[in-house]
């Protein structure tokens, strides 16, 4: 009886993920893979599907690499590609701080999940930072987010409107 996961798409990232040998290889792997196919800056659209399957595969894979090679206090502190999860969490922070802007605000806080979400970064520092981060944001929203027109936020969002005949 055929795995209704079995596919074209799903076998080929299952291949490439199996070839992942190491941390370091991972983390450029599944930022690359982010940066592509998930968030909404994203570039490519061919995986509209399977994009989150593959997505959770490659975290996986991420997270049994870390637990391989790092020792118990880089596991919690460090992120995948070496540097210091605080520090890191830091400078974003600081920078949403520095923020005055809803659309810049926005842009790093996505920006962040992208580059951290674990198994990227260790959830301890993440779920702190993310929610530090939510909370600036929503400040620089504030209550009139939506008093535009929709037309006048599609504008200042940049939005292009694509529409089916």
């Amino acid at each position: 009886m055929p795995n209704i996961h079995d596919n074209p798409n799903r076998t080929e990232w299952t291949n490439k993920i199996a070839a992942l040998k190491t941390v370091a290889e991972g983390h450029a792997f599944l930022t690359n893979f982010r940066a592509q196919h998930v968030s909404v800056f994203r570039t490519d659209f061919s995986l509209e599907l399977d994009w989150l399957w593959i997505e959770n595969k490659i975290e996986e894979k991420v997270a049994l690499l870390k637990h391989a090679e790092f020792n118990d206090a880089q596991f919690l502190t460090n992120c995948t590609c070496g540097k210091n999860a605080q520090a890191v969490a830091d400078e974003v922070l600081a920078k949403m701080e520095a923020c005055t802007d809803m659309y810049e605000a926005e842009r790093i806080h996505i920006n962040f999940r992208l580059a951290c979400k674990p198994p990227i970064m260790p959830v301890n520092v993440f779920l702190d930072t993310d929610r530090q981060l939510g909370t600036k944001l929503m400040e620089l929203r504030n209550t009139d987010y939506y008093a535009l027109p929709l037309e006048e936020l599609r504008k200042v969002r940049g939005v292009k409107v694509i529409t089916l005949q």
